[in-house]
């Protein structure tokens, strides 16, 4: 029994002091490992813009999981949305997969989408980690012009991580935030 338990605490030991610190991840030692603090599993609170300036509040759920040796993480989501910009009316089910690693030669990270909405993995989000915030962007033309998507990662504590998605129009001088997750480990 003594075994067991000195087992087990060693166990919870090495999975409570295996989290990356803020340090370790801003030192940019291992690149590949700057998003370790996002995995596990997390509960989400949203708030998505709606038409009219205003907020819809719906929850969330991921997982996230290193794949490839952990050079490359899988993100598993599931929710509802009420996306204005896509003619939801109400609240809609969705499911969500996302694929993210550093690419060394860029010295960037790619972050990949696809979702029960649109099954097909679109152009990546690129971009860093600067200042324990994270910045990755897309450039997409549309029939009204340039659009750039920006999801920005901050906040992030061991048991926290606020995540938006906002969009500008103007070339990145101003942006509009349309999506906010914020993220509470379970």
């Amino acid at each position: 029994m003594k075994i067991l338990t000195f087992l087990s605490l060693m166990l919870l030991y090495g999975i409570a002091f295996s989290y990356p610190s803020m340090d370790s991840r801003a030192s940019g030692d291992d690149q590949s490992h700057q998003f370790d603090f996002w995995i596990g599993s997390w509960d989400i609170q949203q708030k998505i813009l709606n038409q009219n300036g205003g907020w819809v509040e719906l929850k969330a759920s991921t997982v996230v999981s290193p794949i490839l040796d952990g050079k490359a993480l899988e993100e598993h989501w599931e929710g509802e949305v009420q996306f204005f910009w896509k003619g939801m009316q109400k609240p809609e089910p969705l499911k969500g997969l996302s694929l993210r690693y550093y690419d060394t030669p860029t010295g960037k990270w790619n972050i990949y989408w696809m979702d029960t909405e649109s099954l097909q993995l679109g152009q990546p989000f690129t971009g860093n980690f600067s200042d324990d915030k994270g910045e990755f962007f897309l450039e997409t033309e549309t029939e009204k012009g340039k659009h750039i998507s920006r999801i920005t990662f901050s906040n992030i504590t061991e048991n926290s991580i606020k995540w938006d998605l906002a969009i500008s129009k103007d070339g990145g001088k101003t942006f509009t935030t349309i999506w906010i997750m914020n993220m509470k480990r379970q």
